[in-house]
């Protein structure tokens, strides 16, 4: 009985032996717990704090230099100031970008150009050290998702401002915009679709302003309306084209090149510049007649003949006349054409020019049109080709009646203000050789209007010319090199010298230096008696 009471006191007090023990360990852990804690919340707290001071430390580096810059010290003799930024208005997520108004191009994107230091001063609001008297721009650039690789194109710039001291800038971004282009309805008789458009974003460039592709080639298969979103408010240029144009058919297109104003926040819809057809006749207009010739200078019936308007650079796609069809007598007829303009009468491939002097108000114009014709042959040290040549007095004469002379030919046309502008000069020249008969300087117009042209030599002061006119009917070439074109014809009749822009004394002095050599270099003949 003695032996069971003890043994019941020792496990109870080991008992209470492992519960002191196991309580002792848990304070100890405890207390542990708490100085790794402890020490752990520290160590974080430090990196946190020396992260912020990292990330604050460029700013305030660059800041601190621009500030002292700003107490009246200069960095190249520029000084700078501080500049505030404010954001008006509701727009996307973002943040802005300020850049130089010399290259605007990179306001648009986050990782182009170099823009300034900005740091956020309160809510919608930034501040930036800026150089004094120069012009910047405002962009802002969307903030991108978490899974885009860059942020969404959105295109605001603002206004152009000039730093200086103590400047708030106020900018509106304002809500994107949708571009709709809509092709649903063209015209009776305009082909618009397929077509490409290609809407772009006014930029400057190195001072200059130019045009940058916004989103791309956009692709219309079929009638139906356009639509990019997304759009900051500004200039943009819409540049549009039916895709597959046959100029040779002459079928009205779309065919537009032109800028407009995007407002924020809204649908800007624009209607597309379809082109004109003008089948009215107005006071003033011009009438153009014509007969259309075959190869072998027959004429021919039931063809199409075009008039095409031309603009600087190549055909007026914006203006379009209804055709001609030829008459069993192969005659066209081209009633209501717009005067003081520049136009080509054409079947297929084959085109007569006529200049704003011959479409003059109220004339009526004759031309012919020959097919079939071969180019001129051309070729140094050939003998030229017979040319027929309708002379200025009333006559018609040939190249080979001038062989034993030096013959200038100078090309030209009363439409073409190249030459207009050089005949002058070489007709000082032609006045210098007035006096020896072995020159002869021929100015050989390529007009059809003989009319205009007679007019403009008889008020000309080229008098040191001989003038001559080339038709077409009478010869069995087309001339279709860019004038002014000038050759150089020997005594023989072979061509020495020929191109655009010729140095004509110089190719003359040549052709002096040559003569004499051959004359040196044939042997004096004596006869014995």
């Amino acid at each position: 009985m003695l032996i069971c009471l003890v043994s019941v006191k020792t496990l109870i007090e080991g008992i209470r032996a492992m519960r002191i023990k196991n309580s002792v360990q848990r304070y100890y852990s405890s207390v542990n717990d708490r100085i790794n804690t402890g020490v752990s919340m520290r160590l974080s707290l430090f990196i946190i704090v020396t992260f912020l001071l990292a990330a604050e430390m460029p700013i305030n580096t660059h800041n601190n230099t621009y500030a002292k810059q700003a107490r009246n010290e200069t960095a190249d003799n520029r000084v700078v100031v501080e500049v505030t930024l404010r954001l008006e208005g509701k727009t996307v997520q973002g943040k802005p970008k300020v850049v130089s108004a010399e290259n605007t191009f990179g306001a648009l994107f986050e990782k182009s150009g170099t823009p300034l230091d900005l740091k956020k001063t309160a809510e919608s609001t930034w501040m930036c050290y800026a150089i004094e008297g120069q012009k910047y721009v405002i962009g802002w650039i969307v903030k991108k998702s978490w899974l885009a690789k860059r942020s969404k194109m959105f295109g605001y710039c603002s206004e152009p401002f000039t730093a200086r001291e103590s400047l708030t800038v106020k900018f509106s971004p304002g809500m994107p915009a949708t571009f709709e282009y809509d092709l649903t309805n063209p015209p009776e008789g305009v082909k618009a679709t397929p077509a490409e458009v290609l809407l772009l974003r006014e930029i400057i460039k190195n001072g200059k302003r130019t045009f940058l592709s916004w989103g791309g080639q956009q692709k219309i298969r079929r009638p139906g309306i356009l639509r990019i979103t997304g759009l900051a408010a500004g200039t943009y240029k819409i540049s549009a084209r039916t895709s597959d144009i046959d100029l040779n058919l002459r079928t009205p297109v779309l065919y537009e090149d032109r800028e407009v104003e995007i407002k924020p926040g809204s649908a800007n819809r624009f209607d597309p510049n379809y082109p004109e057809i003008d089948s009215t006749v107005e006071k003033g207009d011009v009438t153009i007649r014509g007969t259309l010739y075959g190869p072998d200078k027959k004429p021919l019936a039931n063809k199409t003949v075009h008039v095409i308007p031309l603009a600087r650079n190549g055909f007026d796609l914006s203006l379009y006349y209804p055709a001609s069809t030829t008459d069993s007598n192969g005659r066209f007829e081209f009633v209501g054409i717009r005067p003081n303009r520049l136009v080509y009468v054409s079947y297929k491939n084959t085109s007569i020019n006529l200049g704003k002097q011959s479409l003059a108000e109220n004339a009526s114009v004759s031309v012919d049109i020959v097919l079939g014709l071969k180019k001129l042959p051309v070729a140094i040290g050939k003998p030229m080709q017979e040319i027929i040549i309708d002379w200025k007095e009333g006559n018609t004469g040939k190249l080979s009646d001038l062989a034993g002379k030096i013959v200038v030919l100078d090309v030209w046309a009363t439409w073409c203000a190249p030459c207009i502008r050089a005949i002058p000069e070489l007709n000082s020249l032609a006045a210098e050789f007035s006096s020896d008969s072995n020159f002869v300087f021929v100015a050989l117009s390529i007009d059809y209007d003989e009319t205009v042209w007679e007019k403009m030599v008889d008020e000309s002061s080229w008098k040191a010319f001989k003038h001559g006119r080339l038709d077409r009917k009478k010869n069995s070439f087309v001339f279709n090199r860019p004038i002014p074109y000038s050759m150089i014809i020997d005594k023989n009749g072979v061509l020495c010298a020929e191109g655009n822009g010729l140095n004509i004394r110089l190719e003359l002095d040549k052709l002096a230096k040559a003569s004499d050599q051959s004359s040196a270099e044939t042997p004096e003949h004596s006869t014995e008696n």
